[in-house]
Protein backbone atom coordinates (compact mmCIF):
# COMPACT_ATOMS: atom_id res chain seq x y z
CA UNK A 1 0.00 0.00 0.00
CA UNK A 2 2.96 2.34 0.90
CA UNK A 3 4.76 1.55 -2.32
CA UNK A 4 1.23 2.33 -4.58
CA UNK A 5 0.30 5.08 -2.63
CA UNK A 6 -2.69 2.91 -1.99
CA UNK A 7 -5.26 4.78 0.20
CA UNK A 8 -7.24 3.38 2.90
CA UNK A 9 -6.75 1.83 6.32
CA UNK A 10 -5.38 -1.80 6.66
CA UNK A 11 -6.67 -3.42 10.29
CA UNK A 12 -5.47 -6.67 11.78
CA UNK A 13 -7.69 -7.79 14.62
CA UNK A 14 -6.53 -10.75 16.75
CA UNK A 15 -8.96 -13.12 17.80
CA UNK A 16 -9.31 -13.74 22.08
CA UNK A 17 -11.77 -16.01 23.32
CA UNK A 18 -13.04 -16.97 19.99
CA UNK A 19 -15.22 -19.76 21.45
CA UNK A 20 -16.70 -19.92 24.35
CA UNK A 21 -15.67 -16.42 25.06
CA UNK A 22 -17.21 -14.73 22.97
CA UNK A 23 -14.36 -12.70 22.17
CA UNK A 24 -16.14 -10.50 19.12
CA UNK A 25 -19.09 -9.75 20.86
CA UNK A 26 -17.26 -7.54 23.16
CA UNK A 27 -15.10 -6.30 20.27
CA UNK A 28 -18.37 -4.97 18.84
CA UNK A 29 -20.28 -3.35 21.52
CA UNK A 30 -16.25 -1.56 22.49
CA UNK A 31 -16.94 -0.56 18.71
CA UNK A 32 -13.99 -2.18 17.28
CA UNK A 33 -16.01 -2.54 13.65
CA UNK A 34 -17.88 0.64 13.74
CA UNK A 35 -15.66 1.92 10.94
CA UNK A 36 -14.83 -0.98 9.18
CA UNK A 37 -16.14 -1.68 5.52
CA UNK A 38 -15.67 -5.40 4.81
CA UNK A 39 -14.01 -8.07 7.38
CA UNK A 40 -11.80 -10.62 5.81
CA UNK A 41 -11.23 -13.71 8.22
CA UNK A 42 -10.23 -17.40 8.38
CA UNK A 43 -10.39 -20.80 9.97
CA UNK A 44 -8.22 -24.04 10.06
CA UNK A 45 -9.81 -26.95 8.20
CA UNK A 46 -9.13 -30.01 6.93
CA UNK A 47 -10.01 -28.68 3.00
CA UNK A 48 -9.93 -25.53 1.49
CA UNK A 49 -13.01 -23.81 1.09
CA UNK A 50 -14.50 -20.49 1.10
CA UNK A 51 -16.73 -19.65 3.87
CA UNK A 52 -19.56 -18.29 3.01
CA UNK A 53 -22.15 -17.89 5.34
CA UNK A 54 -23.57 -20.80 7.58
CA UNK A 55 -21.93 -22.15 10.89
CA UNK A 56 -24.51 -22.41 14.12
CA UNK A 57 -25.93 -19.56 16.86
CA UNK A 58 -25.23 -20.25 19.93
CA UNK A 59 -26.19 -19.57 23.27
CA UNK A 60 -24.63 -20.87 26.55
CA UNK A 61 -24.79 -20.52 30.45
CA UNK A 62 -24.32 -21.90 33.39
CA UNK A 63 -27.49 -22.74 35.34
CA UNK A 64 -26.35 -23.14 39.10
CA UNK A 65 -28.79 -24.58 41.36
CA UNK A 66 -28.83 -23.26 45.33
CA UNK A 67 -30.11 -25.76 47.85
CA UNK A 68 -29.95 -26.24 51.55
CA UNK A 69 -27.14 -29.09 52.73
CA UNK A 70 -28.30 -31.64 54.93
CA UNK A 71 -26.68 -34.99 56.62
CA UNK A 72 -28.31 -37.36 53.58
CA UNK A 73 -28.92 -40.54 56.26
CA UNK A 74 -29.49 -38.21 59.20
CA UNK A 75 -31.88 -35.99 58.04
CA UNK A 76 -32.11 -35.99 54.43
CA UNK A 77 -35.30 -34.68 54.91
CA UNK A 78 -33.93 -31.03 55.34
CA UNK A 79 -32.29 -31.45 52.52
CA UNK A 80 -32.84 -29.64 49.50
CA UNK A 81 -30.68 -31.09 46.68
CA UNK A 82 -28.99 -28.65 43.81
CA UNK A 83 -28.15 -31.80 42.30
CA UNK A 84 -31.57 -33.44 42.11
CA UNK A 85 -32.66 -30.20 40.02
CA UNK A 86 -29.66 -30.23 37.51
CA UNK A 87 -30.56 -34.08 36.97
CA UNK A 88 -34.60 -32.93 36.77
CA UNK A 89 -33.17 -30.44 34.01
CA UNK A 90 -30.82 -32.43 32.16
CA UNK A 91 -33.94 -35.35 31.85
CA UNK A 92 -36.11 -32.09 30.84
CA UNK A 93 -33.27 -31.17 28.25
CA UNK A 94 -33.59 -34.94 26.87
CA UNK A 95 -37.24 -34.95 26.66
CA UNK A 96 -37.02 -31.46 24.96
CA UNK A 97 -34.94 -33.07 21.90
CA UNK A 98 -38.28 -34.34 20.68
CA UNK A 99 -39.77 -31.35 20.35
CA UNK A 100 -37.27 -28.63 18.79
CA UNK A 101 -36.00 -28.23 15.24
CA UNK A 102 -34.06 -31.63 13.95
CA UNK A 103 -31.15 -29.40 13.11
CA UNK A 104 -30.97 -27.73 16.80
CA UNK A 105 -27.65 -29.16 18.61
CA UNK A 106 -27.89 -29.22 22.90
CA UNK A 107 -25.31 -30.62 24.90
CA UNK A 108 -24.40 -30.24 28.64
CA UNK A 109 -21.97 -30.98 31.44
CA UNK A 110 -22.27 -31.20 35.21
CA UNK A 111 -19.57 -28.60 36.40
CA UNK A 112 -20.64 -29.56 39.98
CA UNK A 113 -22.15 -32.58 41.20
CA UNK A 114 -21.83 -32.03 44.73
CA UNK A 115 -18.74 -32.82 47.92
CA UNK A 116 -20.20 -35.82 49.17
CA UNK A 117 -22.13 -38.57 48.56
CA UNK A 118 -23.61 -38.45 52.62
CA UNK A 119 -24.62 -34.77 52.19
CA UNK A 120 -27.19 -33.36 50.27
CA UNK A 121 -25.77 -31.16 47.91
CA UNK A 122 -26.36 -27.24 48.66
CA UNK A 123 -25.12 -26.25 45.25
CA UNK A 124 -24.81 -27.92 41.68
CA UNK A 125 -24.64 -26.81 38.56
CA UNK A 126 -24.88 -27.59 34.68
CA UNK A 127 -22.87 -25.83 31.88
CA UNK A 128 -25.25 -26.01 28.89
CA UNK A 129 -24.96 -25.13 24.86
CA UNK A 130 -27.60 -25.25 22.60
CA UNK A 131 -27.18 -24.09 19.11
CA UNK A 132 -29.52 -23.99 15.78
CA UNK A 133 -28.87 -22.26 11.94
CA UNK A 134 -31.35 -19.06 12.96
CA UNK A 135 -30.19 -17.06 16.28
CA UNK A 136 -33.93 -16.45 15.81
CA UNK A 137 -35.43 -20.10 16.25
CA UNK A 138 -32.73 -20.74 18.76
CA UNK A 139 -34.50 -17.88 20.86
CA UNK A 140 -37.50 -20.05 20.60
CA UNK A 141 -35.27 -22.39 21.85
CA UNK A 142 -33.15 -21.18 24.16
CA UNK A 143 -36.72 -20.17 26.46
CA UNK A 144 -38.17 -23.49 26.53
CA UNK A 145 -34.60 -24.52 28.40
CA UNK A 146 -35.14 -21.63 30.82
CA UNK A 147 -38.37 -22.98 31.74
CA UNK A 148 -36.99 -26.28 32.21
CA UNK A 149 -33.97 -24.84 34.53
CA UNK A 150 -36.96 -23.03 36.83
CA UNK A 151 -39.22 -25.98 36.34
CA UNK A 152 -36.42 -28.30 37.89
CA UNK A 153 -35.89 -25.42 40.98
CA UNK A 154 -39.40 -25.50 41.67
CA UNK A 155 -39.51 -29.28 41.82
CA UNK A 156 -36.80 -29.71 44.45
CA UNK A 157 -37.77 -26.54 46.25
CA UNK A 158 -34.08 -24.46 45.50
CA UNK A 159 -32.98 -21.55 43.64
CA UNK A 160 -31.64 -21.04 40.00
CA UNK A 161 -29.23 -18.94 39.37
CA UNK A 162 -28.05 -18.59 35.13
CA UNK A 163 -24.71 -17.16 34.93
CA UNK A 164 -21.95 -16.66 32.52
CA UNK A 165 -25.18 -16.07 29.69
CA UNK A 166 -23.24 -16.41 26.27
CA UNK A 167 -24.01 -16.89 22.89
CA UNK A 168 -22.58 -16.09 19.11
CA UNK A 169 -24.91 -15.94 15.83
CA UNK A 170 -25.05 -17.34 12.59
CA UNK A 171 -22.82 -16.48 10.36
CA UNK A 172 -24.56 -14.14 7.28
CA UNK A 173 -23.58 -14.92 3.61
CA UNK A 174 -22.30 -12.51 1.90
CA UNK A 175 -22.51 -13.12 -2.39
CA UNK A 176 -20.61 -10.45 -3.63
CA UNK A 177 -17.74 -11.24 -2.09
CA UNK A 178 -18.15 -14.56 -1.93
CA UNK A 179 -17.11 -14.42 -5.63
CA UNK A 180 -13.69 -12.06 -5.38
CA UNK A 181 -12.87 -14.83 -2.38
CA UNK A 182 -13.55 -18.03 -4.85
CA UNK A 183 -11.78 -16.93 -7.57
CA UNK A 184 -8.48 -15.75 -5.47
CA UNK A 185 -8.76 -18.98 -3.55
CA UNK A 186 -8.79 -20.69 -6.91
CA UNK A 187 -5.84 -18.84 -8.05
CA UNK A 188 -3.61 -19.26 -4.60
CA UNK A 189 -4.74 -23.39 -5.41
CA UNK A 190 -3.92 -25.52 -1.95
CA UNK A 191 -0.78 -27.51 -1.72
CA UNK A 192 0.22 -31.22 -1.99
CA UNK A 193 2.01 -33.18 1.03
CA UNK A 194 5.84 -33.97 0.92
CA UNK A 195 6.63 -37.83 1.39
CA UNK A 196 7.79 -36.93 5.17
CA UNK A 197 4.26 -35.35 5.16
CA UNK A 198 2.50 -37.68 3.76
CA UNK A 199 3.87 -40.53 5.75
CA UNK A 200 2.91 -38.70 8.61
CA UNK A 201 -0.51 -38.19 7.31
CA UNK A 202 -1.16 -41.68 7.01
CA UNK A 203 0.28 -43.04 10.42
CA UNK A 204 -2.09 -40.12 12.31
CA UNK A 205 -5.23 -41.33 10.02
CA UNK A 206 -4.55 -45.03 11.62
CA UNK A 207 -5.79 -43.15 15.07
CA UNK A 208 -9.34 -42.34 13.53
CA UNK A 209 -12.67 -43.93 12.87
CA UNK A 210 -12.94 -46.89 10.67
CA UNK A 211 -13.80 -45.04 7.02
CA UNK A 212 -13.01 -41.71 8.20
CA UNK A 213 -10.02 -41.19 6.66
CA UNK A 214 -10.28 -38.46 4.14
CA UNK A 215 -8.15 -38.34 0.49
CA UNK A 216 -4.73 -36.68 1.16
CA UNK A 217 -5.07 -35.23 -2.12
CA UNK A 218 -7.70 -33.20 -1.24
CA UNK A 219 -5.36 -30.60 0.17
CA UNK A 220 -4.56 -29.32 -3.10
CA UNK A 221 -8.01 -29.08 -3.99
CA UNK A 222 -10.49 -26.34 -3.83
CA UNK A 223 -13.92 -26.35 -2.56
CA UNK A 224 -17.20 -24.38 -4.19
CA UNK A 225 -18.81 -22.12 -2.24
CA UNK A 226 -20.41 -22.68 1.00
CA UNK A 227 -23.63 -21.09 1.68
CA UNK A 228 -25.74 -21.29 4.85
CA UNK A 229 -27.30 -25.20 5.72
CA UNK A 230 -30.44 -25.07 7.37
CA UNK A 231 -30.55 -28.92 7.76
CA UNK A 232 -27.00 -29.85 8.81
CA UNK A 233 -25.07 -29.58 12.12
CA UNK A 234 -21.83 -27.47 12.55
CA UNK A 235 -19.43 -25.41 14.78
CA UNK A 236 -20.30 -21.96 15.66
CA UNK A 237 -17.94 -18.64 16.10
CA UNK A 238 -18.40 -15.40 17.13
CA UNK A 239 -17.52 -14.04 13.57
CA UNK A 240 -21.24 -14.82 13.15
CA UNK A 241 -21.93 -11.81 15.27
CA UNK A 242 -18.86 -9.60 13.19
CA UNK A 243 -21.63 -10.63 10.06
CA UNK A 244 -24.39 -9.14 11.16
CA UNK A 245 -22.69 -5.69 11.89
CA UNK A 246 -20.05 -5.83 8.81
CA UNK A 247 -20.01 -7.38 5.58
CA UNK A 248 -17.99 -10.40 6.08
CA UNK A 249 -16.27 -13.25 3.87
CA UNK A 250 -13.73 -16.33 5.18
CA UNK A 251 -11.89 -18.81 3.94
CA UNK A 252 -11.16 -22.57 5.44
CA UNK A 253 -7.57 -23.85 5.11
CA UNK A 254 -6.22 -27.27 5.27
CA UNK A 255 -3.83 -27.21 8.35
CA UNK A 256 -4.71 -30.52 9.83
CA UNK A 257 -4.99 -33.63 7.63
CA UNK A 258 -8.28 -35.14 5.98
CA UNK A 259 -10.46 -36.58 7.96
CA UNK A 260 -9.56 -34.92 11.52
CA UNK A 261 -12.08 -33.24 13.17
CA UNK A 262 -11.32 -30.12 15.54
CA UNK A 263 -10.77 -30.33 19.13
CA UNK A 264 -8.83 -33.13 19.01
CA UNK A 265 -5.25 -34.47 19.42
CA UNK A 266 -4.61 -34.96 16.02
CA UNK A 267 -6.10 -31.29 15.10
CA UNK A 268 -2.91 -30.03 17.23
CA UNK A 269 -0.68 -32.60 15.80
CA UNK A 270 -1.52 -31.59 12.42
CA UNK A 271 -0.94 -27.73 12.79
CA UNK A 272 2.35 -28.39 15.04
CA UNK A 273 3.93 -28.58 11.47
CA UNK A 274 4.68 -28.14 8.02
CA UNK A 275 0.63 -29.45 7.15
CA UNK A 276 -0.43 -26.69 9.14
CA UNK A 277 2.24 -24.15 8.20
CA UNK A 278 1.54 -25.02 4.46
CA UNK A 279 -2.62 -24.13 4.96
CA UNK A 280 -1.83 -21.22 7.20
CA UNK A 281 0.17 -20.01 3.77
CA UNK A 282 -2.67 -20.55 1.47
CA UNK A 283 -5.21 -18.65 3.77
CA UNK A 284 -2.91 -15.75 4.19
CA UNK A 285 -2.21 -15.42 0.33
CA UNK A 286 -6.12 -15.41 -0.18
CA UNK A 287 -6.37 -12.66 2.37
CA UNK A 288 -4.12 -10.55 0.69
CA UNK A 289 -5.03 -11.05 -2.73
CA UNK A 290 -8.31 -10.40 -1.48
CA UNK A 291 -7.73 -7.16 0.60
CA UNK A 292 -5.99 -5.83 -2.46
CA UNK A 293 -8.77 -6.40 -4.93
CA UNK A 294 -10.75 -4.64 -2.23
CA UNK A 295 -8.19 -1.55 -1.80
CA UNK A 296 -7.82 -1.46 -6.11
CA UNK A 297 -11.68 -1.79 -6.72
CA UNK A 298 -13.98 0.55 -4.81
CA UNK A 299 -17.09 -1.43 -6.42
CA UNK A 300 -16.46 -4.21 -5.11
CA UNK A 301 -16.66 -2.82 -1.51
CA UNK A 302 -20.52 -1.05 -2.49
CA UNK A 303 -21.20 -4.56 -3.42
CA UNK A 304 -20.63 -5.84 -0.59
CA UNK A 305 -22.31 -3.21 1.45
CA UNK A 306 -25.41 -3.85 -0.71
CA UNK A 307 -25.49 -7.31 -0.42
CA UNK A 308 -25.19 -7.07 3.00
CA UNK A 309 -28.19 -4.71 3.59
CA UNK A 310 -30.35 -7.65 1.53
CA UNK A 311 -29.09 -10.19 3.60
CA UNK A 312 -30.08 -7.96 6.38
CA UNK A 313 -33.77 -7.71 4.95
CA UNK A 314 -36.32 -8.45 7.62
CA UNK A 315 -33.28 -8.95 10.50
CA UNK A 316 -31.99 -7.32 13.46
CA UNK A 317 -28.80 -8.37 15.61
CA UNK A 318 -29.71 -8.98 18.98
CA UNK A 319 -26.81 -10.60 21.34
CA UNK A 320 -27.94 -12.90 24.16
CA UNK A 321 -25.40 -11.38 26.34
CA UNK A 322 -26.76 -8.82 28.87
CA UNK A 323 -26.37 -5.34 27.58
CA UNK A 324 -24.04 -4.79 31.27
CA UNK A 325 -22.25 -8.34 31.31
CA UNK A 326 -18.27 -7.66 31.51
CA UNK A 327 -15.67 -9.67 29.03
CA UNK A 328 -15.47 -12.81 31.47
CA UNK A 329 -11.68 -12.27 31.60
CA UNK A 330 -10.84 -14.43 34.62
CA UNK A 331 -12.96 -17.17 32.70
CA UNK A 332 -10.47 -20.34 33.55
CA UNK A 333 -10.78 -19.59 37.60
CA UNK A 334 -14.88 -19.91 37.73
Amino acid sequence: MERNHVAGTLRYYGTPAEEGGDGKVYMIRAGLFRDVDVVLQWHPGSANAVINGGELALNHARFLFHGVAAHAAMAPERGRSALDAVMLMGNGIEFLREHVPSNSRIHYIITNGGAAPNVVPATAELYLYARNPSLTVLGGVWDRILKIGQGAAMMTETTLEVKDVGGMANMLPNDALAKVAQRNLEEVGGFRYTGEERRFAEELQKSLPPGAAGELDSTASIRLLRRPDTTAGGASTDVGDVSWNVPTIGFNAATFVPGVVAHTWQVTASAGMSIGQKGMIVAAKALAITGADLFSDRQLVLDAKADFRRQMEGKSYQSVIPAGQKPPLNYRNK
